[in-house]
């Protein structure tokens, strides 16, 4: 008499083999591409890189985010600055795998440009320009001669 041990079939041989994406595959260190940020994500990074900016946040909370350029711009010793908020922001793509975005800050009743770079790395997406614009004085302005 045969025991059932002998008639059964193992159970790795009734599951079919799973079928694993290229991009999934061990040792490949390729990693699907990060997705579009919509204008409010990119608004959200903004405000916090002003929080950074503003000494309200601190500066290694926003490393994953911008570019090391970035980073050490905004670190370093900060000066008691007003709160600087942050009205309208318009989002751009020039090309694939870029995000220019401009925004309208106000501090103290006066009101300033903002302007941003995001570009798409493997990890996600990084700030890589991030500018406060503000206006000189009158008298710090020099005058360019016209173009002939």
């Amino acid at each position: 008499m045969r025991t059932l041990v002998h008639n059964e079939v193992s159970r790795r041989a009734e599951r079919p083999a799973a079928v694993i994406g290229p991009e999934h595959r061990r040792g490949d260190a390729r990693w699907p591409a990060p997705r579009q940020l919509e204008a409010g994500e990119v608004g959200r990074v903004l405000t916090m890189l002003l929080e950074a900016y503003d000494g309200r946040r601190p500066v290694p909370q926003i490393r994953g985010l911008v570019a090391p350029e970035v980073f050490a711009g905004l670190s370093g010793p900060h000066l008691a600055r007003p709160r600087h908020r942050m009205r309208r922001v318009h989002v751009c793509t020039p090309v694939a795998g870029v995000i220019e975005a401009c925004a309208r800050v106000e501090v103290d009743g006066r009101s300033f440009a903002l302007a941003a770079r995001f570009t798409r790395t493997p990890a996600g997406w990084q700030c890589v320009r991030f500018a406060l614009l503000k206006p000189g004085r009158p008298d710090q302005q020099t005058r360019r001669p016209a173009a002939a």
